[in-house]
């Protein structure tokens, strides 16, 4: 027998990366979640994705505190592409209170990534 869910709330709790999140669980996680949610909208043949995926890993590792670092696949949740009209990738969005208040298109180098979300999530920024 074959599982074919990840659990949300294991979704939820697991912190320090930049975890993989399904369409139909994203809403449940921007809206319940205590802390601002880094969503990554990528794709695998995306080569910037593939560069910006270490870096929000380390991110979501050193401000496991601060903020949640979900990622979701592009190809599969048309339906989120076309809601928060997406047209490049790799794009981050910065959710609180389930509601987007930071969208960054391209990729990000770690210092200006932090620098670029700072003020929404409570970083000391050099």
């Amino acid at each position: 027998m074959q599982r074919k869910d990840v659990s949300v709330k294991r979704v939820i709790l697991a912190e320090g990366y930049a975890l993989p999140v399904e369409e139909k669980h994203f809403d449940q996680i921007i809206n319940t979640e205590s802390k601002a949610v880094l969503v990554d909208f990528w794709a695998d043949w995306c080569g910037p994705c593939q560069y910006q995926a270490p870096i929000l890993d380390e991110f979501a590792a050193e401000f496991a505190d601060q903020v949640q670092v979900i990622k979701v696949e592009a190809e599969k949740a048309p339906l989120l592409m076309h809601r928060f009209n997406i047209t490049g990738l790799p794009t981050l969005m910065l959710f609180k209170d389930g509601k987007p208040v930071e969208t960054i298109v391209g990729v990000r180098e770690l210092p200006q990534l932090q620098k670029d979300l700072a003020s929404y999530i409570g970083l000391e920024t050099k």
